[in-house]
């Protein structure tokens, strides 16, 4: 279970060093793509098959299947962690995220987000604007109704 948040450095390369408790969730390799809220996605290998899968199944004649293939695969990397376990993110990725000498990174349960630290404070403070709203949904109901949730 990948949970928490962690400020990490990028070195002149863009690389990061992933946090030491999380490391063995990417052992078998590392997936990074664009994320939605112009953040990245560093998904673990086995959730990134699974993810790619479910993805893959979706029609082609629909324009926002076509446009969520384009966001995830088209600019997605697989790489190999080395023994300092860091993650080459590339310029390109790095521009999307607005990503410099520092990251945030945020578990997702099965998947870490990595954000520009000042987009992940304005983030933060939509999520504390509306924190309240959680407290009002029975979420036994709202998970069942919909296989998930949304805000």
């Amino acid at each position: 279970m990948l949970i928490g948040t962690w400020q990490v450095s990028l070195d002149e390369q863009g690389r990061l060093t992933l946090p030491t408790p999380i490391r063995p969730a990417f052992n078998a390799g590392v997936v990074v793509t664009r994320g939605f809220e112009r953040c990245l996605q560093l998904c673990p290998q086995p959730f990134w098959f699974g993810l790619a899968q479910r993805v893959s199944s979706l029609t082609l004649s629909g324009a926002d299947e076509r446009w969520l293939r384009r966001l995830l695969f088209a600019d997605a990397s697989a790489l190999a962690l080395d023994e300092q376990a860091t993650v080459a993110i590339s310029e390109l990725l790095r521009a999307y995220a607005g990503l410099d000498r520092t990251a945030v990174l945020v578990g997702m349960d099965q998947y870490l987000e990595v954000w520009a630290p000042e987009r992940w404070q304005e983030c933060q403070s939509t999520l504390t604007a509306a924190a309240g709203r959680w407290s009002r949904h029975d979420w036994n109901v709202a998970v069942a109704r919909s296989g998930g949730f949304s805000l």
